[in-house]
């Protein structure tokens, strides 16, 4: 698997990167979560010189927006929630999709029954029975404060669900998934973003989607898309884009379906993938 760093061009021949998708968590913010300055120049610089860069991730609408996308240079389109939610540059809504109202019971059972953490992401808000260590960890990430509900259920046909993810330790989550996967075979997607969590997702829904759905509205092609990201939620966005790129600290499943693999979340992997892929071609096509 090649590396950013093994060459000083793009690494496929006659691919001309116009667009940018990059998830967030562990690829466009560090372990930290923080935009570092590399990164941050390297959108710009990408961005001047005519490619911008839209984020695509499974991340709600949260307090992480004002502090990250007013740096990446002019508002652009975005995708959230695992590819459920479109929004404008403004961040009004262009696209919404919901978990079917029998997906939702049944997950909620299956949490009770297991004795897990649910939490129900609805537009900009998170929704829980009880808050606990496991929803406490979302304020990390930055995202929505989690709020207490009594009962979930209660909310089942008063608000659109986008997903819901199960959370517990990953010796847990390992457990459960076979038998969640077992249950709404044929109605629901799994997938997973961050270690802990089991994200139960619309049916063939997933953020490559969702990445696909917004180039059609802008008037995009995927065979100009350079996709970033690190976790099994990126893997169709990566196979979607005419150039996937997996972060160094990507798992093997990402690693698989990757074209290159640039440094870490750590190391402004993405800023080196700008760097190899969108700004050195340009600079030799001047020369």
């Amino acid at each position: 698997m090649p590396t950013c760093a093994a060459t000083g061009a793009s690494q496929l021949d006659g691919i001309q990167i116009k667009l940018i998708a990059s998830d967030v968590d562990g690829t466009l913010v560090n372990s930290k979560q923080q935009l570092t300055p590399g990164v941050e120049a390297a959108v710009q610089r990408a961005h001047a010189a005519g490619v911008p860069l839209i984020v695509a991730t499974g991340k709600a609408r949260g307090p992480w927006v004002p502090k990250v996308l007013p740096r990446l240079g002019p508002p652009m389109p975005g995708v959230f929630l695992q590819g459920l939610l479109i929004c404008d540059a403004e961040g009004r809504t262009l696209y919404s999709r919901c978990l079917e109202e029998d997906v939702l019971l049944a997950c909620i059972r299956l949490a009770r029954g297991a004795g897990i953490t649910l939490t129900a992401y609805t537009d900009d808000r998170i929704m829980a029975d009880a808050l606990d260590e496991q929803t406490e960890r979302l304020l990390f990430y930055q995202e929505p404060t989690p709020e207490a509900v009594g009962n979930l259920e209660g909310i089942v046909g008063k608000r659109d669900v986008q997903k819901v993810i199960f959370m517990a330790p990953q010796e847990q989550i390992d457990q459960l998934r076979p038998e969640v996967a077992a249950a709404l075979e044929g109605r629901a997607t799994l997938t997973t973003a961050l270690k802990g969590m089991l994200e139960v997702l619309p049916l063939g829904a997933s953020k490559g989607e969702g990445v696909r759905w917004l180039l059609d509205h802008m008037g995009r092609d995927a065979r100009h898309l350079m996709a970033l990201g690190d976790g099994e939620n990126d893997i169709e966005m990566l196979q979607l884009a005419a150039l996937g790129v997996a972060m160094g600290n990507a798992g093997p499943g990402l690693r698989a379906v990757a074209d290159v693999i640039t440094g870490t979340n750590d190391e402004d992997g993405v800023a080196q993938a700008i760097e190899q892929h969108v700004l050195a071609p340009r600079r030799l096509a001047a020369m």
